[in-house]
């Protein structure tokens, strides 16, 4: 297993951007902020920083120690350096650092690219100080910097979600430059939000990790919401750039056991960082502590592939999901998500997620399930992610094959649905969508192809960007719905999630859809669900 003490250097490709520190894997650690909010302080940093290695935790690679806001002074000094709330933190920020780096820990930081800190309206931010504080972070030694994006734009404003200015690069450009140009080493984790357009291009390139969706909260659609939202991320993670879904809620009462191993399961499959939110006291159930501890889910996260686990099918309306992620020798990790209320038993066909045979072990249980071939049937209970460890997986003898290619051009299209032209190389692979897929609107596609009656694989190539940012603490999803209805059958709701970066990059979604007779006189039609509108469509493929 990886561990995150260790760090390599990885020069950027553009000689405009900073050159940073970055693991080698998800960082892994412990966080302030969900049990404290904005109200740290030095004995809560120290009691929880022993709780880590009095846990085993730190043994295991969870080594950074961060204070989140509410950590510093109303007022900078008289060189205009940030201070620590005396009263919070008598002992002052290198003291700390100290503390910490002698227990085997490394020291976290935490500032914002605004005017103010989040959740205080006196508290200074980093903007315009970006010299000045790197270099007092690097004097009081430390390890690591989250810089949050609250102020951005004005004094009076903390959350700015739209602004061309609050979702700009610049202001996390300049402080990464300015940690480049210390002494010591800093790793930068980037928290804009997932605002704007194409985070993932430009925050990869100058962080370690970013975040990429607003707050998780205490509750389980929260969990929900944010996988949708890290589905298109899977093109910027690598060694050294993780997509980071925020801080764990492990072990804050707000998840039954099995959820809390879904949501573990989940962060650790998609590379996020692992950065524990509970108190590491008495408190944490014992539970939540054999989560965190999972020793064999960590190997996964910390895979030194890194790379990010791919939503492959959906089944929306019998709420189970499959994401499969590549792992380092030649192995691979399962995962079936149980999204419903309740248990159900779900069947999957190994050739549709390019499976021929493989050797299994589930995770959770620790136990092996020896080899699996083609039909699998797994029993699911409510809310539970099975994470399977595959090996020695061979090909399909028989595998799933094209048998055609519809683009929406050549569907036709009524109500509001427009086909739009693309810039040049987006809308993968026709550079055509069909948008404006509202309540009255429907995209027909006729003479479709199949060798045989019944259920088929359809590989859909669509198009989301409805990211979810005051809606997130509602009921927002990241997704949009789409009905899929074969020769005049009964339609199925399928939820598609966020497909890239921007409103023309493309992303895939393989769904079965059932109704089909052999021959080449299908047809298939596509709706909005509800009031809502439906995502862009740019074709799809079927696969017998």
């Amino acid at each position: 297993m990886a561990t995150m003490t260790s760090i390599v250097l990885l020069l950027l490709a553009s000689p405009l951007c900073a050159t940073i520190v970055r693991s080698p894997a998800p960082p892994m650690g412990w966080n302030s902020y969900n049990s404290y909010s904005c109200n740290p302080s030095e004995a809560i940093i120290k009691l929880n920083a022993e709780g880590l290695i009095s846990t085993g935790l730190k043994d295991l690679g969870y080594t950074l120690v961060t204070p989140d806001c509410g950590w510093q002074n109303q007022s900078r000094d008289a060189q205009q350096q940030m201070q620590w709330n005396a009263t919070l933190f008598p002992s002052g920020g290198e003291a700390l650092g100290k503390y910490l780096h002698g227990l085997g820990l490394r020291f976290g930081l935490y500032s914002g690219g605004g005017y103010h800190q989040c959740g205080s309206y006196d508290l200074p931010g980093s903007l315009g100080y970006e010299e000045i504080d790197a270099k007092t972070f690097a004097a009081w030694g430390g390890d690591s910097l989250k810089y949050d994006n609250c102020f951005s734009t004005s004094n009076d404003t903390m959350v700015d979600n739209d602004s061309e200015e609050a979702q700009s690069p610049a202001r996390f450009e300049k402080m990464a430059a300015s940690l480049d140009a210390q002494s010591r080493d800093f790793q930068f984790f980037i928290c804009q939000w997932g605002i704007g357009e194409n985070v993932g291009d430009w925050a990869s390139q100058i962080g370690n990790t970013w975040r990429m969706s607003n707050d998780i909260y205490n509750a389980w659609r929260s969990i929900w919401r944010i996988s949708n939202q890290v589905v298109p991320y899977y093109r910027n993670t690598r060694p050294g750039a993780f997509p980071d879904m925020d801080m764990l809620i492990v072990g804050l009462d707000a998840l039954s056991a099995e959820e809390e191993r879904f949501h573990y399961s989940m962060w650790a499959i998609n590379k996020s960082p692992l950065l524990i939110g509970a108190k590491l006291d008495s408190t944490l159930p014992a539970a939540s502590l054999k989560t965190l501890s999972n020793q064999d889910v960590i190997s996964i996260n910390q895979d030194p592939l890194s790379k990010q686990a791919r939503l492959v099918k959906r089944y929306t309306e019998e709420e189970w999901d499959v994401w499969l992620g590549e792992l380092s020798e030649n192995r691979q990790v399962l995962g079936i998500a149980n999204w419903r209320n309740e248990s159900q038993s779900v069947e999957l066909d190994l050739r549709s997620i390019g499976i021929g045979e493989a050797n299994a072990k589930d995770v959770w249980a620790a136990e092996s399930l020896g080899s699996l071939q083609r039909n699998l049937t797994i029993d699911l209970t409510a809310h539970e992610m099975k994470l399977l460890l595959l090996t020695n997986i061979t090909a399909p003898q028989v595998p799933f094959e094209s048998t055609g290619y519809y683009p929406a051009s050549n569907a036709s299209l009524s109500g509001s649905a427009t086909l739009s032209t693309c810039p040049n190389g987006t809308c993968h692979p026709t550079g055509l969508k069909a948008a404006d897929i509202g309540q009255d609107a429907s995209i027909t596609f006729r003479s479709i192809k199949a060798k045989s009656s019944g259920s088929k694989l359809l590989g859909v190539d669509f198009i989301n960007y409805d990211y979810a940012t005051t809606t997130a603490w509602d009921w927002g999803s990241n997704t949009r719905n789409l009905s899929v209805e074969v020769n005049g059958g009964q339609s199925k709701r399928w939820a598609f999630p966020l497909s890239g970066e921007n409103w023309y990059e493309t992303g895939r979604l393989s769904i079965e859809a059932d109704g089909f007779v052999a021959g080449a006189s299908n047809e298939v039609v596509f709706r909005a669900v509800g009031n809502s509108s439906a995502p862009d469509i740019v074709g799809f493929e079927v696969f017998e």
